[in-house]
């Protein structure tokens, strides 16, 4: 009695370990995290993985990466999350992390002896160096477009101004030379009739000479 007694004590420790519930809380600056799954062991090999991602930005959806031991891994997910063994360890991937991925991952482990829970809660911390970049970009942006088409508009109206000065230039000096060299009459009246007599202007070329 005193053997199965002893026995149940050395296998409590091991099931109660497989059997267990851990929640992990991490702040994340980078863009990459890797966290432990479960490992292959000689007695309890893994048979069943299955991690739940849960985004608070989604909150009714749930994607799923799985791996079994026959069929291998399956990445129901966005690419960037991913399921890896290293050393007969199985590791949570997850990489390109931003703000909207913030939410509680859980993974369950199945082995022989039982399973073990991971809960992971996942705060991404957004980089203030890129989100002043995209800020100034997004406020530049508008302005420069502004100022294009200020510049634009601005050339337009000098451009149909410059060019309505000139016909009006143009036109009054034709006038002025058509007057030059018109002649005008001068009526006298006489005994015998109406005369008229006719004077020419003298050019400006010829006085000048």
């Amino acid at each position: 009695m005193s053997g199965w007694t002893l026995g149940f004590v050395l296998l409590l420790p091991l099931t109660v370990c497989l059997g267990s519930e851990v929640t992990l809380v991490k702040t994340i600056q980078d863009k990459t995290d890797v966290t432990r799954v479960c490992s292959n062991e000689t007695v309890n090999i893994i048979t069943l993985i299955i991690c739940k991602i849960g985004k608070e930005s989604i909150r009714r959806e749930e994607c799923r990466l799985s791996y079994r031991y026959v069929q291998g891994f399956e990445h129901g997910c966005d690419p960037r999350f991913k399921l890896r063994t290293e050393n007969q360890t199985v590791f949570l991937h997850l990489t390109s992390l931003r703000p909207e991925d913030n939410g509680n991952y859980t993974c369950e482990c199945s082995q022989p002896g039982g399973t073990s829970t991971l809960h992971i809660n996942i705060t991404v911390e957004e980089n203030v160096e890129e989100s002043l970049n995209a800020a100034i970009g997004s406020t530049l942006l508008p302005v420069l477009i502004g100022v294009t088409v200020v510049i634009i508009i601005t050339t337009v109206i000098l451009t149909c101004f410059h060019k309505r000065a000139s016909h009006r230039h143009t036109v009054q000096r034709e006038k002025t030379q058509t007057q030059d060299i018109e002649p005008y009459s001068t009526f006298t009246e006489r005994e015998s009739g109406l005369y008229s007599t006719v004077k020419l202007q003298p050019s400006y070329n010829n006085i000048q000479n």
